[in-house]
């Protein structure tokens, strides 16, 4: 007697472990809803025992696509933007017989709770909804190294939050880092500014001067730019080249000799003598070998004075000329004066040292009487 009611109790308990329905656990996200941020989709598991069922895959599916349709349907949200959370594996929903309800659980609407009367089953399913941005995507498959133009660029779209670039000025004249499909949006770190490099367009030989017709300009991306590109034509107005260059390579600043006029002494100057025009020439130098306050004209130095010795074929440096004194202290200057249309010049005394141009002071030696003179030349001034 004893031993059958154990088993009576064992199979009991068996019965009712069977109809144990166990639902699923849910975890909570934001509010979500059409047009609200994207929340990331979390896996809604379930405590049922795994199923040896073929179908298991296409029954989980199944039901989360019921849910999408019936959320879209309550939210007028386009379904293809409505993002539900995968089942767990182990879940294997039957067929209802009665059909799935579904509803919102709880008053943030992130979650949808699948309920089936028979057999009795309920599932928690996380969901999401996708914000829509329009973006700028290309209207062409372009090529790694082309360079965006505006025609190249449409808006449309998209959804998710992968970013993007809705501003036509942060593409434009850019170069594209990879190959890029039509309808797809390019991204920041697809793109790198171009600049301006100028290339042979034939054979150019060492020691010859660089003819415009044989030059031309390009964009490229600055990844592929040599160190030391030439950027712009005006800069070999007067350069010879170093080296030979083949025809279709881009110029760099090694290839070239640069000219510029320079000022140099003919003879060796000591310091404090006058300079004259036999002892200045200008000829053409090596820019790179120029200092950079090198005088390109002598325009004006003539009747200057060196202010340190300069020796013959150096470039005159502004630093080493000064103007010279035209005028000096206790020496006796030529004053013209001007009265009614008559000039006459008579010889006064410099009370200081003046150069080309400056107001002096001067003084009748005779006299005594204080004059002032504006100095025309060496040892000559006009009376004021």
């Amino acid at each position: 007697m004893r031993r059958t009611w154990i088993t009576f109790k064992c199979a009991t308990a068996a019965t009712a472990l069977a109809a144990v329905v166990v639902s699923a656990s849910a975890q909570s996200v934001a509010v979500m809803g059409a047009g609200a941020p994207r929340a990331t989709a979390a896996v809604a598991s379930l405590g049922a025992s795994p199923s040896v069922s073929g179908n298991s895959a296409a029954a989980r599916e199944g039901l989360r696509d019921q849910a999408r349709d019936w959320v879209a349907s309550q939210t007028a949200t386009d379904s293809a933007l409505i993002r539900i959370g995968a089942l767990d594996g182990r879940v294997d929903p039957p067929v209802c017989e009665s059909g799935y309800r579904f509803d919102f659980p709880f008053e943030a609407r992130s979650t949808v709770r699948a309920h089936c009367d028979n057999p009795v089953r309920q599932y928690y399913l996380r969901i999401s909804v996708e914000r829509v941005r329009q973006r700028l995507v290309l209207a062409r498959s372009m090529a790694a190294g082309e360079i965006v133009s505006q025609s190249d660029l449409t808006m449309r779209d998209l959804a998710g939050s992968s970013g993007g670039i809705d501003s036509a000025a942060q593409i434009v004249g850019r170069s594209l880092r990879r190959a890029i499909g039509a309808g797809e949006a390019p991204l920041a770190n697809d793109l790198e500014d171009v600049a301006t490099v100028v290339r042979a367009a034939a054979d150019l030989r060492a020691g010859d001067m660089i003819p415009v017709t044989v030059l031309r300009t390009e964009l490229l991306p600055r990844s592929k730019i040599p160190l030391g590109a030439v950027t712009r034509v005006d800069d070999l107005n007067r350069a010879r080249l170093r080296r030979d260059v083949p025809a279709d390579r881009v110029l760099v600043s090694d290839d070239l000799i640069d000219t510029r006029p320079v000022v140099v002494a003919r003879r060796n100057m000591m310091r404090g003598e006058t300079i004259d025009s036999t002892a200045l020439e200008v000829i053409e130098m090596d820019r790179r070998a120029l200092p950079a306050d090198h005088l390109s004209s002598a325009q004006g130095l003539e009747q200057g004075e060196v202010n340190g010795m300069i020796r013959a074929g150096e470039p005159v440096r502004a630093s080493m000329v000064r103007p010279a004194l035209m005028v000096r202290k206790g020496q006796i200057v030529l004053l013209s004066v001007a009265r009614s249309g008559i000039e006459i010049s008579v010889q006064v005394e410099a009370l200081e040292d003046a150069k080309l141009g400056d107001q002096v002071k001067l003084r009748n030696p005779d006299s005594g009487k204080p004059l002032a003179g504006m100095v025309t030349g060496r040892g000559a001034a006009r009376a004021l």
